[in-house]
């Protein structure tokens, strides 16, 4: 019996360092796997990091490069930061297809101006472009039914008529004068004054990019903290930045306040002459309450040379084949 002990003894031992030989010879495997996604991966910062000038600034008391704020917060997991360098796409007038939902918190935390205005930028901009976008196609395909109206076809006929019915209108040449592009230096701007360069409180909670009005208890709005006791008006607010932008863009193209607006762009267009931001700003002066809010436009445009973007495009033959939502 005791013989039968020992060896059962020994056994164990022998059986507890294999396992446990066993258990180390895992615990390295896995490891080494980990160390090796690290590595090789670079799980942790899945962006790139020459996006932005590499200026520090204080954000919350820490020192942090703005530019690691900015990529690891606004264009985490995204392959095309490297393409949204501003100066080129002043010359190739090429605009990522990049789409920013919302504005990213930390953003009004960069302490550095010149970073947080280069970053509203890249946001607003692929925004302004793409909603012109879809204004230039529909300009361009009611001039090819006004164009060949003896031939209207009836799916061709129901659709100018459902965008009559939208706009108020009951005539192509009316549709033509209304359904236009805004001048990206203009759109940019107005963004830029209305929502402090991406900082107001109505831009953070209710993507409002232009501080548009609303007086209807069942729209969607923001109350400012400033209004009147007696008043009954709201900031719209939105479900993301694009629709913002559309809305801003179909106010300036139906509200009778800007009449004069249209017509001079209209003059514009049938004379060839390009838009300019700068000059339709003279006719949104009823757009705010600020007598000299037309040269407050003009100044913005001028200071940051915003005219450069005019005629902007999305870069359709980059690696981006389609829209990259972040965030």
């Amino acid at each position: 019996m005791s013989d039968l002990l020992r060896n059962l003894s020994t056994r164990n031992v022998k059986l507890d360092f294999v396992f446990k030989l066993y258990y180390l010879i895992l615990l390295l495997l896995t490891l080494s796997v980990l160390i090796s996604l690290v590595f090789s991966s670079n799980i942790y910062n899945k962006t790139i990091v020459n996006s932005v000038p590499k200026t520090e600034s204080i954000v919350d008391g820490n020192k942090n490069l703005s530019e690691n704020l900015y990529n690891v917060k606004l264009f985490d997991n995204t392959y095309y930061v490297d393409q949204f360098d501003i100066d080129k796409i002043r010359k190739t007038k090429l605009v990522p297809n990049i789409v920013v939902p919302v504005l990213p918190a930390e953003l009004k935390d960069v302490k550095s101006v010149e970073i947080r205005k280069e970053i509203f930028i890249q946001i607003a901009l692929p925004l302004i472009v793409k909603e012109n976008e879809v204004l230039h196609r529909l300009n361009r395909q009611i001039k090819y039914i006004e164009a060949n109206f003896s031939h209207l076809s009836r799916k061709d006929a129901l659709w100018i008529k459902s965008l009559m019915d939208e706009y108020g209108e009951y005539s192509i040449n009316q549709l033509l004068l209304k359904i236009d592009v805004i001048p990206v230096s203009l759109a940019l701007a107005q963004a830029v004054i209305e929502s402090g360069w991406g900082t107001s409180r109505f831009a953070y909670e209710g993507n409002a990019l232009y501080g548009q009005y609303v007086w209807d208890n069942g729209s969607a709005g923001i109350i400012p903290n400033d209004r009147e006791v007696d008043a009954n008006y709201k900031i719209k607010s939105f479900n993301n930045l694009r629709e913002s932008v559309a809305s801003y863009m179909k106010n300036l193209n139906t509200n009778y306040h800007y009449d004069e607006f249209r017509i001079n762009r209209f003059v514009m267009r049938t004379n060839k002459i390009p838009l300019d931001g700068a000059n339709l700003a003279d006719y949104l002066y009823n757009y705010s309450i600020e007598d000299d809010y037309p040269i407050k436009i003009k100044n913005i445009i001028e200071m940051n040379n915003f005219q450069d973007f005019e005629n902007l495009r999305i870069d359709t033959k980059s690696l981006i084949k389609e829209t990259v939502d972040i965030i």
